[in-house]
């Protein structure tokens, strides 16, 4: 009840829009599937135009993740519940709970949170059954066939999972966009730790170290693997770590003695991330100009970079080959709101990557662009 009163109260139904992929799948759904691409996998196009046959509502789509979420909560908890005792099976659902990601991700009709909760099923079934279920997440999210390692390490499985996962993969592998190279995307992303969601920042990483022992290694490797495989993505978002968020969870529930009082730390930590999460929600563009200083109009003078990595002159085709001269990013409301399009982790990477120096403020028709001169 409390998981159902976190994603409902903080992030309401009514509010949702549609956007960007979650708009491809709503396609699917009203009987229009769209063309194959990296952000519509067949399975879950198949999967939403029968979801269309059984109901016209597309808020459906919102309460099937609902469910999926708080199914995310459970399994977490009773698995950790099953491996290291009750005590610290609550603990690990309150704090799943909590994670912001999680949250998010349970009220978007974008097929994240369902994939992560038939990833935590087949941890706690393990066995063949459990393969299964690892399969039919990596069909709808091939992205997690490269977690069998992480899953294995805690689910003791040998290959089968991984080999299954990857069978999964086989069909649109041949039309998978190709990677860029790891010496382009490991030192951008490897420091972007708090993907892993506010358990993956600073404040989160110490208290993972002070509850460190020698038997949650499997867990902090695991939790590891899946950063490390994120970052080899140019677009690596908290979608991709949401396994390695449940991951550091589980670790801190199990404190004993002094320990013990890292897990509601934990809990406030992530209590605040919702809290903010929350927050920047679906934000409009008035949102956004409220929270603006006073600034001129940009130069004139500015080399534009964008954010999106499959752009012509997105940052990661120019770091190379620094343009000479003045050199600009602009951010929008968008980059600060929590929406499935992902532009806030894209924020992020901008922020962490770059220094960026307010240069002005430019004012469009759907609100206004905060221009940073960008210096590497």
């Amino acid at each position: 009840m409390f998981a159902l009163w976190v994603r409902i109260g903080w992030v309401p139904i009514e509010r949702h829009l549609f956007d960007g992929h979650e708009a491809e799948l709503l396609q699917a759904f009203l009987g229009q599937p769209p063309a194959w691409s990296t952000r519509v996998q067949p399975a879950a196009s198949i999967l939403y135009s029968g979801l269309g046959i059984l109901s016209s509502d597309p808020r459906s789509l919102i309460a099937l993740q609902l469910v999926c979420g708080l199914a995310c909560v459970a399994l977490a908890g009773i698995w950790a519940n099953r491996e290291w005792g009750a005590k610290a099976g609550w603990w690990t659902a309150l704090l799943v709970a909590l994670t912001p990601a999680q949250v998010f991700w349970s009220s978007s009709a974008y097929p994240v949170i369902l994939p992560q909760a038939l990833l935590l099923g087949a941890l706690l079934l393990r066995g063949w059954r459990g393969a299964l279920l690892y399969a039919a997440a990596c069909a709808l999210r091939p992205d997690l066939a490269a977690l069998a390692p992480a899953v294995g390490l805690l689910g003791g499985w040998k290959l089968t999972p991984g080999l299954l996962g990857a069978l999964a993969v086989v069909p649109v592998a041949d039309t998978a966009p190709a990677l860029r190279s790891i010496i382009e995307t490991l030192p951008v992303n490897l420091p972007l730790t708090a993907y892993l969601g506010p358990l993956g920042t600073i404040t989160g990483l110490i208290l993972v170290l002070l509850a460190m022992k020698k038997a949650h290694w499997r867990l902090l490797a695991a939790a590891t693997w899946v950063h490390l495989v994120g970052s080899l993505f140019d677009d690596y978002g908290t979608r991709h770590a949401l396994f390695g968020g449940v991951c550091l969870a589980a670790l801190l529930a199990q404190g004993h003695g002094w320990r013990q009082w890292l897990a509601p730390a934990a809990a406030v930590l992530l209590g605040l991330g919702v809290s903010d999460m929350a927050r920047w929600y679906y934000a409009d563009a008035t949102h956004f100009a409220s929270t603006l200083p006073e600034l001129p109009a940009p130069p004139p003078d500015c080399t534009e970079l964008l954010d999106d990595p499959l752009a012509e002159s997105s940052h990661w085709n120019v770091r190379k080959a620094w343009p000479e001269g003045r050199v600009c990013w602009g951010e929008e409301h968008i980059h600060r709101a929590w929406t499935s399009r992902g532009l806030q982790d894209r924020a992020l990477r901008m922020h962490k990557t770059y220094t960026l120096t307010p240069a002005g403020l430019l004012k469009l028709p759907g609100g206004p662009r905060l221009v940073y001169e960008v210096t590497r």
